[in-house]
């Protein structure tokens, strides 16, 4: 038997969906050793890897994992970690911790909204030939294994991605992530991983998964409520689906569409811009979003210009009485 079964779990995603949630949920539990993407470069370049297809020997990235989970091990009763890093190794970890997983995914425009924020995809890449895997990208002072998680498309249609707006780029990255991750899991035992809608995850919910991993859940309802109430609606800093030009709502739509309301997600702006206005007022009116500060008065410019510049000296004096308004 192996000794880990029963207990390691996982949550897996796109990232930006509420895998930090869950693992500062998690991490509530006294009897739970919770990590939130603890060892990035080693989980990217897995995952880059698989994405792409690389003969890349795993025995050194499971290696990695199995002492983490040891060391969990040690002081607690069960090993839980949140990383969208290890969507594409769940064949890996099952085999080898007879692990249980969780897909959180979340409504496609607020995934889309907070990548393109955070800048993924912000440069078109530079590859000479679509049909190999990417080389390395400069994407800014980041981390190398931020490069291994922003995938990209081989083949014919990588040119077309190439040329798409950050927006239409991410909202490909949200559809062909999910669409992946879904397909391994689909190959998995039923009663080895559960698909969750974010915005289904309530304190109910919370206790039913926690059960399903193979611990039981010590978080109260006002846990649930302090730690979800302590999130703030970032995207309110962003700039959101109101703002977006008619190319980016084309691209976002196309890509999304038919996943999306395979999920019961609303995927057409139009219905949603509304919704995104209204949350901008709230924000405002809450102090989210700070207001812009109103120009200062003519006179009260000319009168700083004048003594900006007596303080030039003599020579510009004449100049300063003629701006002055006394």
């Amino acid at each position: 038997m192996n000794p880990s079964s029963g207990k390691v779990g996982f949550c897996i995603g796109t990232g930006r969906c509420g895998t930090l949630f869950f693992y500062e949920l998690a991490g509530k539990e006294p009897r739970v050793a919770s990590s939130h993407e603890r060892n990035p470069d080693n989980e990217a370049f897995h995952r880059y890897c698989q994405w792409h297809g690389l003969p890349v020997d795993r025995d050194g990235f499971l290696a990695t994992k199995e002492r983490e989970i040891r060391e969990d091990l040690k002081g607690r009763d069960f090993s839980f970690e949140a990383s969208p890093y290890l969507s594409l190794a769940v064949h890996d970890l099952h085999a080898r911790f007879d692990a249980r997983f969780i897909q959180l995914v979340r409504r496609p425009d607020r995934v889309v909204t907070s990548f393109v924020h955070k800048g993924f995809y912000r440069q078109p890449y530079v590859v000479g030939d679509p049909s190999l895997a990417t080389g390395y990208q400069e994407i800014g002072r980041e981390r190398v294994h931020a490069f291994f998680a922003r995938i990209a498309p081989r083949g014919d249609f990588f040119e077309r991605w190439n040329r798409m707006t950050p927006v239409g780029k991410v909202a490909w990255y949200w559809r062909a992530w999910n669409e992946r991750t879904h397909e391994l899991l689909a190959g998995l035992p039923d009663d080895s991983y559960r698909i969750v809608r974010i915005e289904d995850l309530d304190h109910a919910r919370y206790l039913e998964l926690a059960r399903f991993l193979g611990y039981e859940p010590q978080v109260t309802q006002a846990d649930f409520d302090s730690l979800s109430d302590s999130k703030p609606h970032a995207f309110w800093n962003k700039r959101n689906i109101d703002q977006w030009t008619p190319q980016e709502v084309d691209e976002f739509e196309e890509q999304v569409g038919p996943l999306a309301q395979s999920m019961g997600y609303e995927y057409r702006i139009a219905n949603l811009v509304e919704e995104a206005k209204a949350e901008r007022r709230a924000a405002e009116q809450l102090g989210r979003i700070a207001q812009p500060q109103a120009a200062p008065k003519f006179w009260r410019l000319r009168r700083g210009t004048s003594g900006l510049l007596r303080g030039l000296g003599g020579r510009l004096q004449a100049m300063a009485d003629s701006l002055d308004v006394g």
